[in-house]
């Protein structure tokens, strides 16, 4: 199992109030076992919301973020956590060269 930072949504959704909702995210730490990875793909609305300013989690505008989706059991879930898409699949699928003697 590998270690993310995860950004958790914490807006209270009120459906008859839906536009003036207060957008709420904390940074969490998530564990994910690279076996049950299904995709992999850049969050581009995270993304767009950290360059407005409307993601206030202390993040450096250079930061990206990428959504996982796993499978568990018969349902899949996402999870949206800090990284580029690369980065995030280099360590959920590590290379693990061996040199061999001859």
């Amino acid at each position: 199992m590998i270690r993310f930072i995860e950004v958790i949504n914490r807006t209270e959704k009120n459906p008859r109030m839906e536009r003036t909702a207060k957008l709420a995210y904390d940074l969490g730490e998530v564990w994910i076992n690279q076996k049950y990875v299904v995709n992999i793909r850049e969050h581009q609305g995270y993304n767009r919301m950290l360059q407005e300013g409307r993601l206030n989690l202390g993040l450096d505008m250079g930061h990206r973020f990428t959504a996982v989706t796993i499978n568990e059991g018969g349902k899949s879930a996402t999870h949206v956590v800090v990284g580029d898409a690369a980065t995030v699949a280099m360590r959920l699928n590590p290379r693990e060269s061996r040199l061999l003697k001859g």
